[in-house]
């Protein structure tokens, strides 16, 4: 373990490599200074340098290409210095400030050849391998961009944050799919339950019309109770008969067969007998007075007399 790690890096476990990233001081601003001035030089190299490799007209390509070395380095010292803050970025920050600075002394120094040495051996090598080479520079700095970016403690926990929100909306998925099957089996069980009880109501009153019906149907078929039903009637009972006629009229009238007043239904019922209409009479027959029949008068019974229509022979 290094030295250079504190007694409270131990204890906390924090022992992952530190970068120093203090407060700008002096040195650092002559340091800075220097770099600037230089940069100027070498800047220029370097567009002098990529002006050869792109075609006529597009000069303001080589302009772009310095983003990938002598600015690139300025940026990604920057970048160590004020603004990594993770192991990766570090890495990323450093390396490409050293690969950025490779690239700067390949353009200074075959730019300084094409002009001192032009057409010499070294000059030929090198320029192949700065045409070569340098493209790979700036494009490796556009990838190490997006490096930096992706192991920033930021993107971490965002990445972390989307993934914990999108645990917790599939958790509660699950649970509003669990809901909508308990709402869905509770309906439906309900929905059953009060079918199952209008089907037994209604077995039930099936059982008892069917009851009805056969024992109405025993009835009908019963020579011995209607003779007997006949008899009472005959006899002067009439009261089932109005009851039943009252109940058939109730029954009627709930269906909407009978009249708003007190008077019978005009509806023809099967037990009522059909009234037959009266004459009408011009001249009505004058009634005679009621003569009180004497004690010597002789009782003859209305059954003879309505026999065969002739008054009874005294023998």
């Amino acid at each position: 373990m290094s030295n250079n790690v504190s007694l409270t890096d131990e204890l906390t476990g924090n022992t992952a490599i530190q970068t120093d990233h203090g407060e700008l001081g002096f040195g650092d601003l002559v340091v800075l200074l220097l770099d600037a001035v230089l940069l100027i030089y070498t800047a220029w190299r370097s567009y002098d340098f990529l002006s050869t490799t792109v075609p006529n007209g597009f000069q303001m390509l080589a302009l772009v290409g310095l983003w990938g070395l002598d600015i690139g380095a300025l940026a990604w010292s920057l970048v160590w210095i004020f603004g990594s803050s993770e192991t990766y970025q570090d890495w990323v920050s450093m390396a490409f400030f050293v690969i950025d600075l490779t690239g700067v002394v390949l353009t200074s120094l075959t730019d300084s050849l094409m002009y001192g040495a032009k057409g010499g051996a070294m000059t030929g090598t090198l320029e192949g391998v700065a045409t070569v080479l340098i493209p790979l520079v700036v494009v490796g700095n556009v990838v190490a961009g997006f490096i930096y970016h992706f192991v920033s403690p930021q993107t971490k926990a965002r990445r972390a944050q989307r993934k914990a929100n999108a645990a917790h909306n599939q958790k509660m998925q699950e649970i509003t799919s669990m809901e909508r099957d308990l709402q869905y089996a509770e309906q439906y069980l309900l929905a059953k339950q009060d079918t199952l009880e209008k089907a037994v109501l209604l077995a039930d009153i099936k059982t008892a019309q069917d009851a009805i019906e056969k024992e109405t149907r025993a009835k009908l078929r019963d020579q011995i109770g209607v003779h007997e039903t006949a008899k009472a009637i005959g006899n002067g009972s009439p009261s089932t008969l109005d009851q039943l006629k009252e109940r058939l009229r109730t029954l009627n009238a709930k269906h909407g067969l009978s009249t708003t007043n007190d008077e019978p239904s005009p509806t023809l019922l099967i037990s009522d007998p059909v009234p037959t209409p009266e004459p009408i009479l011009q001249n009505p027959p004058v009634p005679h007075p009621i003569i009180p029949p004497s004690e010597d008068a002789v009782m003859v019974p209305e059954a003879v007399l309505k026999g065969n229509g002739h008054k009874p022979s005294p023998f």
